[in-house]
């Protein structure tokens, strides 16, 4: 669409007659009552795009002269017989993504986001009616315009078919390069998508997308949902999706990167088809008689037969029972034995949500006979070691299984956070665990060693320099840690073992949006807090996460025999008062200055 003033769409009745739109458009209907009678909009299908006054403007003239018109709050400007297409729920931040609705009057637009909550209103709009209102502020938000107060709200019909709204845009090339055409219209879209899923703000998710006129791969062309409705969906690098009658959103960053992100906000909207193959990933004892099987893919529950039959174990393990939960399979089996290897093995009959069958090479994996997991805290931390040779200590508190255990920086979602699953193995009270990052890089690992599972000295530090013989080394692909702010974030298996915030103390109180995410879930697991307790009001948020945080990420020494971050003592009340100020020699694979044997 093109943005009309006021004047120019009084000049003529259509946008097409005033030479101002050059996207072809239906002609405008008449705003004839279907039964003749003051009534009739109601019980009739609702009209498009036709004055009352046949010398006044259409309803798309009048979107486009708010959407034209400077921001401000003494506006007056008239929407009449426009049809809602979308009402838009609040996610995440209230000022980027409102609740609110769209409303257009023409397929080919122009159309205009309404940010006033749907609930305020009489009657709550809903897609499909026919409303009119006036415009009386118009902000700009993110490069797309907004009307953010209305009065006289009516409506005048209901039971429009919003779809004959919708435009294809698969087939469209100018979807980076010309988003005021696009704006809040309503639209249907094919494509794939690639790249991790990673955040979009607060509680968005999105992915890069590829569609047929648009094939660069250029990550400003986004799918991005409701960071809930992601997983739901099962959308993933590779699939191909169709999303249909949402609106297109834009969104202009305050570094002026234009992006256009294709929404939705049900399972209903988006459609997934060849997706990768399904692959069985992990197999997690979570008690003497329950095994947690994980999957790359959401799993059909219909295709798993109730009798476990299409589980198999070797070493005498029987299943019993077997329950479907998204990307996870529970089976009861008979007792495991603790530490004993198993291997399990799936049937290919059991299908993603599309129906299709494990990848044959990704049916099996082993695990081991459930042990109670261990309980282990962060003891020690070093990100800015040179080449990303970056080392974090863990304390074990209680003896038990490393199974099912995960390391995690920030929200562990983007592709360069470290996100580590620990091989299972068993460890005792007062042992000590040395993750080394940066695996693959021989000034980190210049033995090229593996991780220790068997004892602390399976791989001394005579043949493997970078090894400590009083601890277990594990090591990490991860290319470093993020040393500006950070949370690092102990699992076992689902459940927050430990946690700790991180900073490097600059002048900047801006903190990245993985670090708030981590945070928020640190704090709402009672793991982290504000020295003397509670949170702050809004959370761990920029100078608040700052201000609590421990300090200093950049300021610890380059090598490993530099300086630290440790804990103080052996208590833990979940604080920064429990650790020092990076200014302490480190301790790898020994207690920490002011720790005592457990």
């Amino acid at each position: 669409m093109r943005l009309l003033s006021l004047a120019a769409s009084l000049c003529m009745l259509t946008l097409v007659a005033c030479g101002d739109d050059p996207k072809p458009t239906r002609p405008d209907a008449s705003l004839t009552n279907i039964d003749g009678g003051a009534d009739a909009g109601i019980d009739g299908a609702p009209p498009i795009d036709g004055p009352v006054d046949s010398a006044g403007p259409t309803a798309s003239e009048q979107i486009a002269a708010v959407r034209a018109a400077t921001d401000g709050t003494t506006l007056m400007l008239p929407i009449e017989g426009a049809v809602v297409t979308y009402v838009k729920p609040l996610v995440g931040n209230a000022t980027n993504d409102p609740a609110g609705f769209t409303i257009q009057a023409a397929a080919t637009g122009p159309a205009l986001f309404v940010s006033v909550d749907p609930a305020t209103l009489t009657p709550v709009p809903v897609a499909g009616d026919t409303v009119s209102f006036s415009v009386t502020s118009k902000v700009t938000v993110g490069g797309s315009p907004r009307a953010s107060v209305i009065t006289g709200f009516t409506r005048t019909a209901q039971g429009f078919n919003v779809s004959t709204l919708a435009q294809n845009i698969s087939a469209a090339t100018d979807l980076l390069t010309a988003q005021a055409n696009y704006d809040a219209e309503l639209i249907t879209v094919t494509g794939t998508v690639f790249g991790p899923i990673i955040g979009s703000g607060t509680g968005w998710s999105k992915l890069g997308a590829n569609t047929a006129g648009m094939t660069t791969s250029d990550p400003n062309l986004q799918v991005r949902l409701p960071a809930t409705l992601m997983p739901q969906v099962d959308l993933e690098a590779g699939c191909q999706f169709t999303i249909t009658n949402t609106p297109f959103s834009t969104f202009v960053t305050q570094g002026g990167i234009a992006q256009s992100q294709l929404i939705a906000f049900d399972a209903q909207e988006v459609t997934t088809t060849n997706c990768p193959t399904p692959k069985l990933t992990s197999a997690v004892g979570q008690s003497a008689t329950e095994l947690r099987l994980t999957f790359s893919r959401n799993i059909l529950a219909s295709s798993v037969m109730a009798d476990a039959s299409q589980f198999t174990f070797d070493n005498g393990l029987l299943p019993t029972a077997v329950a479907v939960d998204a990307r996870t399979i529970t089976i009861t089996t008979t007792p495991q034995v603790a530490g004993t290897t198993y291997t399990v093995t799936v049937a290919n009959t059991v299908t993603d949500q599309n129906g299709v069958g494990l990848d044959p090479a990704a049916t099996s994996t082993m695990f081991s006979g459930y042990a109670a997991p261990a309980v282990v805290r962060i003891n020690e931390i070093n990100a800015n070691i040179t080449g990303g040779c970056d080392l974090i200590e863990l304390r074990v508190i209680g003896a038990g299984s490393m199974n099912g255990f995960k390391i995690t920086e920030r929200a562990g979602s983007a592709a360069t956070d470290l996100n580590f699953d620990f091989p299972a193995f068993v460890v005792q009270k007062n042992d000590l665990i040395v993750v080394h990052v940066n695996s693959g890089f021989v000034n980190c690992n210049p033995g090229a060693a593996t991780s220790e599972t068997l004892s602390t000295i399976q791989q001394p530090a005579v043949t493997y320099a970078a090894n400590y013989d009083t601890a277990f080394d594990i090591y990490v692909a991860d290319a470093g840690l993020v040393a500006t702010d950070n949370v690092i974030t102990v699992f076992a298996t689902s459940t927050i073992m430990d946690g700790v915030l991180v900073h490097q103390n600059d002048v900047d109180p801006l903190t990245a949006a993985g670090s708030e995410t981590a945070a928020a879930t640190l704090a709402a697991a009672n793991q982290w807090q504000m020295v003397g307790g509670g949170t702050p009001v809004g959370g761990f948020l920029d100078a608040d996460f700052q201000a609590h945080a421990v300090f200093d990420l950049d300021a610890t020494g380059t090598t490993a025999a530099g300086t630290s971050i440790q804990r103080n003592d052996n208590d833990d009340v979940n604080d920064k008062a429990d650790w020092n100020a990076a200014n302490t020699a480190s301790t790898w694979g020994v207690l920490n200055v002011g720790q005592t044997t457990l």
